[in-house]
């Protein structure tokens, strides 16, 4: 991703005694959004980098919402509906309000 414009990134998960991360990260190449789900590991420099395990998708309003759905099929198998409605309730709220 070294030739690309990155649009965002998250980290969603850390392990520093390993000394790697998975990061959430959408870029431009070639003129085309690619969604990531990939492992970054601890350069010895300190740095974080990319690594070849992950995926990319091209980012589609499609594969957001086929993403979305599976992980809310998933999450519905281990909390409940109403616990899940209620964290998304207040992720949306909190969108519109950096909108507006």
């Amino acid at each position: 991703m070294a030739d690309s414009e990155e649009l965002f990134s998250r980290t969603i998960y850390e392990n520093e005694l390993k000394g790697f991360q998975l990061r959430v990260v959408a870029n431009l190449f070639r003129d085309v959004e690619y969604l990531h789900i990939r492992k970054y590991f601890l350069t010895f420099e300190g740095d974080y980098a990319p690594s070849k395990e992950g995926i990319s998708i091209p980012m589609s309003i499609q594969n957001i919402y086929a993403i979305l759905d599976s992980l809310i099929e998933l999450c519905a198998k281990a909390e409940t509906v109403d616990s899940i409605t209620k964290h998304f309730q207040d992720k949306i709220s909190d969108l519109t309000k950096d909108t507006n």
